[in-house]
């Protein structure tokens, strides 16, 4: 089912005891939340990446577009015997991230708590529990998209990429997962821009190691 699970455990599928820093969907539905626009248009799919995913690369096949959330083939699902996934997912530019959606598999493959990481291309299974994320949420079982988590939208902005860290899920040996849906505001701002002002800064001396590097996979 997976071991690390939310710091507010899920009661139920449908109730949650709201300790810790629980963010609870039912409370959202009763609000007038903006949650801006689809980041679907934003997302660079094909850098999406996954961890313990059963399937190499398949961690890119919960990013599709809304009209496409139901389909349940082309899905992403943890290891037999291990619940816990890790998907991270990359902007083509800095975004706003207002909230988001998840849809598992059946009711017990389903994801029941997910840890967000901004800006993190590090986080890895051997670096997680070291990382305090920057909002947590306990899910409910959801099969058509319908509810909306929202998040503290002052944690993410300039977001250049999200990681999902799923911790476990309701009753199962494998997590499922057929669709996530991000939501907010994109920028001008592009991801590659700050790469260029980093390179634009670089020691002739790294252009160097960066250059024996390539000579040596090369000859390898």
């Amino acid at each position: 089912v997976g071991s690390a699970g939310c710091k507010a455990k899920v009661m139920s599928k449908r109730r949650c005891n709201h300790h810790g820093q629980c963010s609870c969907a039912w409370e959202a539905k009763e609000k007038d939340i903006d949650h801006g626009g689809t980041l679907y248009p934003f997302i660079d799919r094909d850098k999406v990446m996954g961890l313990n995913e059963s399937k190499k690369g398949s961690a890119k096949n919960v990013i599709k577009a809304w009209d496409e959330r139901k389909d349940s083939e082309q899905v992403v699902r943890s290891v037999d015997g291990d619940g816990e996934l890790i998907i991270h997912i990359p902007f083509t530019v800095q975004v706003k991230l207002k909230s988001f959606t998840v849809i598992g598999g059946s009711e017990g493959s389903a994801p029941n708590c997910v840890k967000l990481y901004k800006n993190r291309d590090d986080i890895d299974f051997e670096t997680v529990e070291d990382v305090e994320s920057d909002q947590e949420f306990n899910l409910v079982f959801d099969s058509d998209g319908s509810i909306q988590y929202p998040v503290r939208i002052s944690k993410f902005q300039n977001a250049s990429s999200i990681t999902m860290f799923f911790t476990g899920n309701f009753e199962d040996e494998t997590t499922q997962i057929n669709y996530v849906g991000l939501k907010g505001e994109g920028t001008q701002n592009k991801r590659s821009i700050v790469i260029a002002t980093y390179e634009a800064r670089a020691l002739e001396s790294d252009h160097k190691s960066i250059a024996d590097q390539h000579v040596s996979k090369s000859i390898q």
